[in-house]
């Protein structure tokens, strides 16, 4: 296995890993197997980092042991899910904050999160956002950031109607299904110790040729995956 290296700054280390690296690997294979977006063809994974911060890793400790004296004594169900941000760095240092969340999610004022990479792709310049220099949402040209999350799910709300504005009481998440409301499925926390940014990555989309310059369906909600 390749092997990186680390630099930590103010209990902070954003670890380069190189290209034969296995998390390296992983993160590759699972932007590309998770494409569900026909119009996306790949992508250039350019950077990958590991983030290690010793202030986000234990308040998600902390909150996955409260979700599971909640539940008993079980163990908490945790996933790896992307999320979209032009401010990836800011958050793969300092975490989420839902104090920057909009009401007007379609779930309410939390966090998102998707399966889909490709569903995540859509927010790394905001939320269907352009790319700046080109002022093009599809643009295969400029450099986007996406993070692979670590999320403790708990006991989650599932539901494929969009008649959720915050957590229904009991839950510790809730999962919005593919259905009428939704064409892939996306998860919502409305804790911000509930989730870890594990990896964040730096790459480039590839579309289908002539994609680039249609214009996306619109969406609405920030902090939305």
């Amino acid at each position: 296995m390749a092997s990186s290296s680390r630099t930590w700054v103010n209990g902070i280390c954003l670890e380069e890993l190189p290209k034969g690296h296995d998390d390296f690997k992983y993160v590759e294979d699972k932007m590309h197997s998770t494409i569900g977006h026909s119009e996306v063809t790949g992508y250039n994974i350019l950077k990958v980092y590991r983030i290690n911060n010793k202030y986000t890793w234990p308040q998600y400790v902390r909150r996955r042991q409260e979700i599971s004296q909640q539940l008993g004594g079980q163990e908490v169900e945790e996933q790896h899910l992307f999320h979209g941000s032009p401010n990836a760095h800011v958050i793969a240092a300092e975490g989420f904050d839902t104090g920057f969340a909009k009401t007007s999610g379609m779930f309410g004022k939390g966090v998102y999160f998707a399966e889909h990479s490709s569903k995540s792709n859509n927010y790394a310049f905001g939320d269907h956002q352009a790319c700046s220099p080109h002022c093009n949402v599809n643009c295969s040209v400029c450099v986007r950031k996406m993070l692979i999350c670590t999320v403790a799910l708990g006991r989650k709300f599932e539901t494929s109607e969009a008649t959720v504005s915050g957590l229904p009481s009991g839950y510790h998440s809730v999962k919005a299904n593919a259905g009428s409301a939704l064409l892939y499925p996306e998860y919502v926390i409305y804790n911000d110790d509930q989730v870890y940014p594990s990896y964040l990555i730096e790459y480039t989309t590839n579309y289908v040729r002539g994609y680039e310059m249609r214009a996306p369906e619109g969406a609405a909600g920030d902090y939305k995956a």
